[in-house]
């Protein structure tokens, strides 16, 4: 862990406090002390801060702690799978268990590897032929678990198919501030994503109809935190994280939704919760129109599964 110390002088007298961090210790970006401050690493006259945009005045103290790994870059070489990995494959479909921090699909930044090249490498490097891969569905960057890739076009408009028809069963476990009162289920409107900020919000009329069956897994009393199963029977962009939030259990690690929602949390647990803690747990879906149907589970990523462990004995 590394640990600084700021007494608040004339000149940063006035400063928002992610500011003040990044000109009170060197080398580190106003961009790295708000992560600081939304891990729950910050602490202002000896009380945890949450708020980045908090000023400070002259005489006050600033306290951080963090771990720097948490912030080393992530190598090209890192961002590879394993073949563990792979999940299932025939003659027609892929699944992976997708990593946290890789893309489904291409990004502006064309130096980011996204999931369709990092598969490619990893099938030459086994010896396998080339296949033409199709991306079926999309996982968001920091969401791990189960992704879907069929080997050509005519496999991915099978696929797509029991998408849209909602015959493909999708479930999602998620960590969550607040402690969910029972089973529950949530409709509503959403936008889509918001060029300003990214966000997708819920709508009284418009945008198109949402809809995620929740099950409460395990509640965990002692630090106010949830973990659920989720079920979507339709797939809009955000889906299960708006819900979530709107339902007042915001998920663990998102740096998108639930601001100022946060419950206070040990760091130990906070900076194991280095991304969102939402894992696509299971899929289950047919190869043909007269097969068999197949379900696919993904093992929780390391990150998850430590999250879950360092919970479990909080709890006990």
């Amino acid at each position: 862990m590394e640990r600084h110390t700021i007494h608040v002088s004339y000149r940063l007298n006035g400063m928002r406090i992610d500011h003040a961090i990044a000109e009170g210790v060197p080398g580190l970006s106003r961009r790295r002390a708000k992560a600081i401050i939304d891990m729950g690493g910050a602490y202002l006259n000896k009380k945890r801060i949450r708020v980045a945009s908090r000023t400070v005045g002259k005489g006050d103290q600033i306290e951080i702690e963090y771990n720097p790994s948490l912030f080393e870059a992530k190598k090209k070489e890192q961002l590879s799978l394993k073949p563990e990995d792979i999940l299932y494959e025939d003659e027609g479909v892929i699944v992976i268990n997708k990593p946290a921090q890789l893309p489904s699909q291409a990004t502006r930044d064309q130096a980011i590897l996204h999931v369709i090249p990092v598969l490619e490498k990893y099938r030459a490097a086994q010896g396998l032929a080339p296949v033409d891969l199709q991306l079926v569905h999309r996982l968001d960057k920091d969401t791990t678990g189960c992704l879907v890739i069929a080997k050509g076009k005519a496999m991915m408009t099978f696929l797509t198919d029991q998408f849209r028809e909602k015959t493909l069963e999708k479930t999602y476990h998620a960590f969550c501030f607040g402690l969910a009162k029972g089973d529950f289920e949530e409709r509503c409107f959403l936008s889509a994503i918001q060029p300003n900020n990214g966000r997708v919000k819920v709508m009284k009329s418009g945008g198109k109809i949402s809809h995620t069956c929740f099950q409460v897994l395990k509640n965990y009393p002692a630090l106010g935190i949830s973990l659920i199963n989720c079920t979507p029977v339709t797939g809009r962009s955000h889906q299960i994280r708006v819900h979530l939030e709107k339902n007042g259990l915001p998920i663990i690690g998102d740096k998108v939704y639930g601001e100022g929602m946060r419950k206070a949390l040990s760091d130990e647990l906070l900076q194991a919760a280095s991304h969102q803690l939402l894992h696509a747990a299971s899929l289950r879906f047919q190869v043909a129109p007269d097969g068999p149907w197949q379900t696919v589970s993904a093992p929780y990523p390391a990150s998850f599964a430590q999250f879950l462990a360092l919970a479990d004995a909080y709890q006990s």
